[in-house]
């Protein structure tokens, strides 16, 4: 039969292809997962060194103001996980996601709570664009909801929105590819050899664009976890050199030991801009 040997490579070539890019969906939400813990974990280091600081006294005004900025960005990473909590109680609430559809809020359900999590963490923004963390109330709420819609389902390959991330990980490659959704024993047996082979040949394409823009959005996360670590280490062995001078007057320390309070403020200040950096 004519074209029936292309159909059946193609076919093959577009199977390999979903198989390549859930693999990437499954390691973006194994990433996303170490990200958000690893960012749950430096909240709790900046919370011990903030106490250390405040139980000294006569401290220079700036750590006054460094910790000012850093609950800045503590508040923000806490903010998009007040309101996605509050998006996914409202999703449940009314029965459905709105504007996901039918398959998107199945997706979500089967999905849970600490991916979704994961993910308005690492992303951070509504499918509007707007940050999550700049909104409140009402606003903030229809802005996660819409976040957990998706928004446009559209795939390119420099990276993904939130929502389109969100959708990757909850389920079938369908729901995040327009046009993706050709099933094996559906469309495309209904077709001739020929139509088969040009449709899923051009599936092929789209889905390989789309894992190539996860494997950018991938290394992207493990690297802002890598650093996020790294930041967390560093100030760890600070605090344990430094937690002698906890309540102690800050004109009585040496200078060589202001010098490593100065730093271990720095760096947690730096850490803090990490909490809420998100990937794009």
């Amino acid at each position: 039969m004519f074209y029936s040997k292309l159909r059946k490579t193609n076919i093959e070539e577009y199977q390999n292809a979903i198989k390549e890019y859930d693999s990437e969906v499954s390691l973006m939400r194994e990433l996303c997962e170490a990200l958000y813990l690893t960012r749950k974990e430096s909240i709790e280091q900046i919370q011990d060194v903030s106490h250390l600081i405040n139980s000294i006294a006569n401290t220079p005004k700036s750590f006054k103001d460094d910790f000012a900025e850093i609950h800045v960005h503590v508040n923000k990473f806490k903010n998009v996980v007040e309101y996605v909590n509050e998006a996914l109680k409202q999703a449940k609430i009314s029965g459905g996601i709105s504007g996901a559809g039918v398959a998107a809020g199945a997706g979500m359900a089967a999905l849970g709570p600490s991916a979704a999590m994961a993910i308005a963490t690492t992303f951070g923004t509504a499918s509007t664009g707007t940050a999550i963390a700049s909104l409140s109330g009402a606003a903030a709420t229809n802005a996660a909801l819409a976040w957990l819609g998706g928004g446009a389902l559209a795939v390119k390959g420099g990276g993904m929105a939130a929502g389109k991330a969100l959708l990757a990980m909850a389920g079938p490659i369908g729901w995040t590819i327009a046009g993706a959704s050709i099933a094996v024993s559906g469309v495309f047996l209904s077709r001739k050899n020929k139509k088969i082979a040009e449709e899923a040949h051009d599936q092929t394409k789209k889905v390989i664009e789309a894992k190539n823009g996860m494997v950018i959005t991938n290394k992207k996360i493990h690297e802002q976890n890598r650093l996020t670590i790294s930041h967390k280490d560093s100030i760890t062995q600070s605090l344990h050199r430094l937690q002698k001078y906890h309540g102690v007057d800050y004109s009585t320390i040496n200078n060589e030991v202001k010098i490593q309070f100065g730093a271990l403020v720095n760096n947690t200040k730096s850490l803090a801009k990490l909490l809420d950096m998100i990937i794009e």
